[in-house]
Parts: structure tokens; sequence; C-alpha cells
């Protein structure tokens, strides 16, 4: 796994844009990028505008190839355009030594297998009477 981190503090009259950008543009691009893992933009708790997109990749062949790919090149070429970012990004390629991961399901997902595994019952009475045998 490598990860490609790329640091970036945006010019603040372009931060809306900037993010919707992000959001809209760059993850959809990743999101067709065969060896793309997982893309994660994200917003640094800072006085000053910046950003950090941490983005995994099967392997370097992986990043290499997407580097090389019209849909990453497109992307970079509106990114570019927009002139969002007030100094030059820093860029970081780094090999994976390990990690971990507590994803939880998704809930919709729980919900179904909850439902699915749960017995049948009959619908509940509305009343608070027990049942009587039939003739009383």
């Amino acid at each position: 796994m490598v990860a490609h981190v790329w640091r970036m503090r945006a010019r603040k009259k372009k931060t809306a844009n900037y993010e919707k950008f992000g959001l809209q543009v760059t993850l959809a691009a990743l999101r067709k990028i065969k060896g793309c893992a997982e893309a994660h933009f994200l917003r640094v708790e800072s006085r000053k505008p910046e950003y950090l997109w941490v983005v995994l990749w099967e392997d370097q062949d992986a990043l290499e190839a997407a580097r090389n790919n019209p849909a990453w090149k497109e992307q970079i070429k509106k990114f570019e355009a927009g002139q969002f970012y007030k100094t030059i990004p820093l860029e970081l390629v780094c090999q994976s030594l390990g990690s971990f991961s507590t994803r939880a399901a998704k809930p919709r997902a729980a919900k179904k297998a909850e439902e699915s595994e749960a017995p049948e019952s009959a619908p509940e009475s509305a009343g608070t009477s027990s049942p009587t045998p039939e003739g009383e």
C-alpha cells in the first residue's frame, strides 16, 4: 500500500470553491482510477485555510499509472485553473509499513442483517387483555 499525501494552503476567498471542487471533481476522478483504494479529503483545524489529501494506492505502480491517466491529468488542469492555493502544495509519497482499520458496517446494511436474523413473530395486540379461548 502506498499513501499519496498532499498538503495545500488555500486562498481564504477560494475555500468554498476549493471544497466544492475537491468533493465534486477530485473525488469523482479518483473513484474512476484503477488502483485507488481510498481517498480522504481533510480540512486542517487551523487559523488559515489548509487541506490534506490522503490517497491510498494498491502499490507504487498503481500511483504511477494514475499519474498518466487522462482523468488524473484533467483534474490537475482544472485544479490549476482554479488558482485555489496560496503556496505551492507539499506532496509526499509514503510506503505503508503497517496499518489497521476499525471500520463499522454501514448502519443500513447492519439493520438489514439484523432483520434477516430476527425470527418472524406475530403482530402484537394493541389491547391489554390476554387472548381468550374461542367461545368464551
